[in-house]
C-alpha cells in the first residue's frame, strides 16, 4: 500500500497556532507596506524557462524548477519575485512612473533543507521603479524594516554597494574574469569564517589581504580611487536617509548579493548572522536586459518563513485563533447566528461553535485554541442577555446582549 503522509522535502504545513502567526506577520508586513505607499501586485508561479534562466547567478541558476509542459515548452517555478515583476516592466512599457509595488509570495528553490532554508518559501518583496534617487533606495529598505519591528525583530541592515565592490577589485587589480568567483567566496565570510574564504579562494587568496584593507568603518573607507570615493560618497548619503526613517545600519565590505543582476546599494539584514532575513538592492539594467526600455529599480524582500523558522518565538504575533468563541446551547442556533453575525460586525473574529456537543466540550475547545472569552448564547437570550465566561480567570457574568460588541477580548 502506497503512503501518501510524506510531504515533499524542502517543504512544510502550516497548522494552527503557527499558521495563526503567520497570516498576523503577513498581515502587519502588507498593512505597513501600504503605509508607505506601495500597491500590491502579483504575478503567475510559472514563468518561461528563458526568463528563469536569463539572469540570477549560477548559484540560482543551479537551483531551478524547470520542466516542459505538455506542448514541450520550457517553464519553470518562478525562485524569486523580481524577475516576473521586471517582466511585467518590459512588457508594459508605457507604465507611468514611478511605480512602488508590493508582492508576497512562494518562490521556489532547489535548496538544501536546512534550519531557515525551504525549497518552498514565500517572500515579501517591495520595489521602486522610475528613479535613480537615493531616496528610493533608503524606502525599500526603510519598509520592511519597519514591518520586522513592529512584528518585533529590530535587525541590523549591513550595506554595501557593487559599484564600491567593482573599484576595490580594479584597485587591487583582481582581474574582470576571476571577479565573480572572488565575490562568491567573500559572500561566505560570516558561514565560513575567514580560513574558509582563504581556502575557497586558493590561488586568488592574496588578493584578499588587499581587500581587507577596505573592512572598516564607513567613514574610514579608504578613499584609493575617485569610483570608490564616488560610492562611498552614495552610502555616507543613504546612511543619512535610513538615520531619519530611524533603520539600525551600518557598512559592511562583504556583503555581495548571490544574485548577478545587482547595480548599486546592497543590504542584507541580520539578527543574528549568518542568516538574512531581508535584503536587497539596485538592479537598473535588470529590466533593459528583458527587451524593456530602461528604467531603474531597487527594491527589498522579507523572508517570511526564513523569519518564522527561526525567531517566532521572540516575535509578538499573536496566536489566538479567534476573539471570541460564541458556543451555542442547542435550541438557540438562531440567536447564535445573530449575535456573531453583528459582533464580526463590529469588527470581531468570531468562532462560532457548529457541532451541536454539549457546553463542556465547547469550552474545552475554546481554552485548546487560545481565545480567551466564551459568549454563551442559550435561555438568557429570552431576557435580552448571553453569558460571557473568561477563559483565563474563569469568571463569567450576565451580559445584556446590545452591550457585547463593546466586551473585551
Amino acid at each position: 500500500m502506497m503512503d501518501f503522509t510524506n510531504r515533499v522535502r524542502g517543504t512544510r504545513d502550516f497548522l494552527p497556532p503557527l499558521s495563526v502567526k503567520r497570516a498576523e506577520f503577513l498581515r502587519i508586513i502588507e498593512e505597513t507596506y501600504s503605509e508607505f505607499g506601495f500597491a500590491p501586485w502579483d504575478t503567475p508561479a510559472l514563468e518561461t524557462a528563458e526568463l528563469l534562466t536569463s539572469k540570477g547567478g549560477e548559484e540560482i541558476r543551479d537551483e531551478l524548477y524547470l520542466f516542459k509542459d505538455k506542448a514541450g515548452r520550457g517553464i519553470g517555478l518562478r525562485f524569486d519575485l523580481t524577475l516576473p515583476t521586471a517582466r511585467v516592466l518590459a512588457e508594459n512599457k508605457t507604465m507611468p512612473l514611478p511605480v512602488k509595488r508590493y508582492m508576497i509570495g512562494k518562490v521556489w528553490r532547489y535548496d538544501r533543507p536546512q534550519a531557515g532554508r525551504f525549497r518552498e518559501f514565500t517572500q515579501a518583496d517591495v520595489d521602486i521603479f522610475g528613479t535613480t534617487n537615493l531616496l528610493a533606495d533608503a524606502e525599500v529598505i526603510a519598509a520592511p524594516w519597519t514591518a520586522l519591528k513592529r512584528a518585533g525583530l529590530e535587525g541590523t541592515v549591513q550595506l554595501n554597494d557593487r559599484r564600491l565592490l567593482d573599484a576595490i577589485a580594479d584597485y587591487i587589480e583582481l582581474s574582470k574574469d576571476r571577479r565573480d568567483e572572488f565575490y562568491r567566496a567573500i559572500d561566505k565570510w560570516y558561514k565560513i569564517g575567514e580560513d574558509g574564504v582563504r581556502e575557497e579562494l586558493k590561488d586568488l587568496a592574496p588578493f584578499l589581504d588587499k581587500f581587507l584593507e577596505f573592512n572598516v568603518d564607513l567613514d574610514e573607507l579608504p578613499e584609493k580611487s575617485e569610483e570608490i570615493s564616488k560610492a562611498k560618497d552614495d552610502l555616507l548619503k543613504l546612511g543619512e536617509y535610513l538615520d531619519d526613517f530611524g533603520v539600525l545600519w551600518a557598512f559592511n565590505v562583504f556583503v555581495v548579493r548571490g544574485l548577478d543582476y545587482y547595480t548599486g546599494p546592497i543590504f542584507e539584514t541580520f539578527v543574528d548572522r549568518p542568516t538574512s532575513i531581508l535584503s536587497g538592492g539596485r538592479y537598473d539594467e535588470l529590466i533593459g536586459l528583458l527587451g524593456g526600455k530602461e528604467v531603474p529599480a531597487t527594491g527589498g524582500s522579507i523572508g517570511v518563513d526564513r523569519v518564522l523558522d527561526l525567531y517566532v518565538d521572540s516575535m509578538n504575533l499573536n496566536a489566538d485563533e479567534a476573539d471570541i468563541f460564541v458556543a451555542v446551547i442547542p435550541g438557540y442556533e438562531d440567536m447564535a447566528i445573530k449575535i456573531s453575525k453583528e459582533l464580526r460586525k463590529s469588527g470581531k473574529r468570531v468562532f462560532m461553535d457548529v457541532t451541536g456537543r454539549k457546553l463542556g466540550k465547547q469550552l474545552a475547545d475554546a481554552e485548546r485554541r487560545g481565545i480567551k472569552t466564551v459568549i454563551i448564547v442559550g435561555k438568557e437570550t429570552e431576557e435580552g442577555k448571553v453569558v460571557v465566561k473568561d477563559m483565563e480567570s474563569g469568571e463569567q457574568k450576565a451580559v445584556p446582549i446590545t452591550e457585547l460588541a463593546g466586551q473585551k477580548h
